[in-house]
């Protein structure tokens, strides 16, 4: 805006304010999305007056004490076209302006030309499913339970060093099998770690690697399609419940998925022959809870006080509905990601807050899940992981360590993890050796004797020699992916880490903490926090580790999903 357009407009608005005999005028209304549904949080400006105001959560606004006359009310949100409406504010009293936002054209359109990845690999996809049926061995099988939390730091557990809050039930995981120290989620942030975990491939080999996936009608899936970004698991990707259900497994999932939802992305089109919780993050609106496909709790009737208490009592009951036949349960709670919200019976308890409520919550859904299994003798056959989707967000602790959730230092990616293993993980057994979610499908696979799929690279490693003390590792090094760009930036092997300068700012750009312009750097993960940049003192070993990133990131620039030739 030039200078003699601002010095107009604030003649105007003096103009406004002093000519008015008085200023009792209100304007009052609400703002809906192109959805219908109301747009919490939404900034609103009269331009001519430089006044503003935001949504509350319903939707609504109002602004007092105005001059009479006409003037504008304005709404703009990234992503949507900007909308305007003119008043005509009474000298006393109020008048009402509600609006409507409409999307942006253009990006709709740009959406619609290139709207999810094409499906690529569905009959290599067959083939290999059909093949574990046909091989699938009859007799009894080791059940497995994967428990993941939301956001839970490296320090946020007892066990892992945090003294304000209790969490003794998860704690006394680590007497019953082993406690990793360096166990790493896929990725900083939700969508890329959970397709990592449960695909056993790097989130870029799946077009999941770029920020999270949004409700389909928000404006940020039209513009993650627009940009030409997935906003659903491609429905070629391999789950491991699919797996598992083909090798003869009773599968159910309880709680928040964040995977897609429309058709061919759903927790029942991927593998999950039952499904109880939520699609999207807890702060994401609206918050339905379904069973399988359908409803079974609408948003507006939706508690998030008991919600992972829900998630447990549906496992449990799956857990013991499927008893007498091997079963995969995978409970993805949705806390503690914000908003923080405590369940009654623990509310006001912890030391560590409203944030270590929360927590302390968890820890007992984790203690009625393991006491269930106990008490159905299923735990002397059942193969417990219990771990976090990736690193703490600013209410949680990482421990001693550099960074937070959506970063790619070590807050941001390594996750406290619990190996419950009867057999092979030794009682109290603390494993130093790298590992990281994508481990658990070639794990579990080999478990079974299921071989790996051929078509496609695999990023997993079988890490029963780790957890049964066999190796100190199965991994020569580790990769981590940024949030926005879901690129490769850095990797480490079992002492040194090493990254590169990149920016991920993501599309709107400002988020300065997630740029790293300074580089490149090695860090000795042994002897510090990444906060020494050793490079001058291991070239050597800094040449190998960017060799090693260098051939990954053009693997993924050359061949994103992954394909291999048979």
């Amino acid at each position: 805006m030039s200078m003699k357009c601002k010095a107009s407009r604030l003649a105007l608005a003096f103009t406004l304010l002093w000519a008015a005999p008085a200023m009792a005028g209100e304007v009052a209304g609400s703002v809906t999305g192109p959805d219908g549904k109301p747009m919490a949080g939404l900034r609103l400006t009269i331009p001519e007056l430089m006044r503003e105001t935001t949504t509350d959560s319903e939707g609504h606004y109002r602004f007092d004490t105005l001059p009479a006359g006409a003037m504008s009310v304005s709404a703009s949100v990234p992503f949507l076209a900007p909308v305007h409406q003119t008043v005509d504010v009474p000298a006393t009293g109020q008048v009402s302006a509600n609006l409507t936002m409409a999307p942006n054209r253009l990006l709709v359109g740009a959406a619609a030309m290139r709207g999810e990845p094409a499906v690529e690999h569905a009959a290599q996809k067959q083939a290999y499913l059909d093949q574990v049926a046909k091989a699938a061995a009859h007799g009894r099988k080791m059940n497995v339970v994967v428990l993941l939390f939301d956001d839970l730091g490296y320090g946020d557990l007892s066990s892992y060093g945090n003294t304000l809050i209790r969490t003794p039930n998860i704690d006394a995981l680590a007497a019953r099998g082993a406690r990793l120290t360096q166990a790493y989620s896929g990725s900083p942030v939700c969508t890329p770690s959970r397709a990592a975990l449960l695909t056993g491939r790097l989130p870029h080999r799946s077009g999941a690697a770029h920020h999270v996936f949004f409700p389909s009608d928000h404006p940020m899936a039209t513009l993650r399609r627009s940009l030409g970004w997935a906003n659903a698991l491609p429905r070629d990707e391999i789950t491991l419940a699919e797996v598992m259900g083909k090798a003869g497994y009773a599968t159910g999932a309880f709680g928040k998925w964040h995977l897609g939802d429309v058709a061919g992305s759903r927790p029942n089109d991927l593998g999950f022959q039952t499904y109880f919780g939520v699609h999207y993050s807890n702060d994401m609106k609206p918050l339905a809870i379904y069973r399988n496909q359908t409803v079974d709790t609408a948003s507006a009737q939706t508690k998030q006080e008991t919600l992972n208490e829900r998630f447990a009592d549906e496992a449990i009951s799956f857990i013991g509905q499927n008893r007498d036949r091997p079963f995969f349960a995978y409970v993805p709670f949705t806390a503690p990601h914000w908003p923080h919200v405590a369940n009654p019976a623990h509310s006001g308890q912890s030391s560590g807050g409203l944030y270590g409520d929360v927590v302390e919550d968890l820890d007992h859904q984790v203690g009625r899940i393991v006491k269930a299994l106990d008490e159905m003798h299923l735990s002397e056959n059942t193969l417990l992981v219990v771990t976090s989707d990736n690193g703490g967000d600013y209410d949680g602790s990482v421990g001693n360590l550099r960074g937070r959730k959506g970063e790619v230092w070590e807050g941001g990616m390594r996750v406290p993890a619990f190996v419950i293993w009867p057999h092979v993980t030794r009682p109290g057994a603390v494993v130093d050796g790298m590992a990281m979610n994508v481990d658990l499908f070639p794990t579990i696979l080999g478990m079974n004797g299921i071989p790996m799929p051929t078509d496609r690279a695999m990023d997993g490693k079988d890490l029963r020699p780790v957890l049964a003390g066999q190796a100190a590792n199965v991994r020569d090094t580790l990769f981590y992916t940024t949030t926005w760009t879901g690129k490769p930036v850095a990797v480490r092997d079992n002492r040194f880490k090493f990254i590169e300068p990149f920016d991920d700012n993501g599309p709107m750009g400002g988020v300065a903490g997630r740029a790293h312009p300074i580089g490149p750097a090695l860090y000795d993960l042994a002897a510090g926090n990444e906060s020494q940049n050793v490079i001058g003192l291991y070239p050597d070993r800094a040449k190998a580790l960017q060799q090693a990133l260098a051939a990954m990131q053009q693997q993924a620039q050359s061949n994103p999903r992954g394909w291999l030739t048979p």
